[in-house]
């Protein structure tokens, strides 16, 4: 993720989008918070942002640009360190724990180990019996 997947100047169809989907969660919030918490007032006024912000941007999308701009500026950061937070879980908790435990049992699957006694590394392929076979990949 680049600073160039920001989209500065969004079209109208994703701007109408944000409206949607901004009507449809400050909803919820506003829902959640007025039925099952008991916070009347703030639900009020989370139902209150939901409508304006929604409908306004449903009607006038462009109105709605530098509320996208803004919420895609600050979600930029949190996208990149989860994202990176993924992939350092991913290599450090299956990929090393893997090629540790290959290690310790001494299983090279690319076998890369020297071989002294043989005069080349070259690995014979067998040759493809039929070539109609192409014709028939699955």
């Amino acid at each position: 993720m680049q600073w160039s997947d920001v989209q500065f100047s969004p079209t109208a169809k994703t701007l109408r989008q944000f409206a949607g989907l901004w009507l449809v969660f400050f909803g919820g919030i506003a829902a959640y918070q007025g039925l099952y918490r008991g916070h009347e007032t703030a639900g009020m006024v989370l139902g209150a942002v939901a409508l304006a912000g929604g409908l306004l941007g449903l009607i006038a999308p462009m109105a709605m640009k530098p509320i996208y701009v803004a919420w895609m500026v600050l979600a930029f950061p949190i996208g990149w360190t989860i994202s990176l937070l993924i992939l350092a879980i991913m290599y450090y908790g299956m990929f090393t724990p893997i090629g540790l435990v290959f290690k310790l049992i001494g299983r090279d699957p690319l076998e890369r180990g020297r071989r002294p006694a043989v005069a080349t590394y070259w690995a014979p392929k067998a040759t493809p019996t039929d070539p109609r076979r192409y014709f028939k990949q699955f």
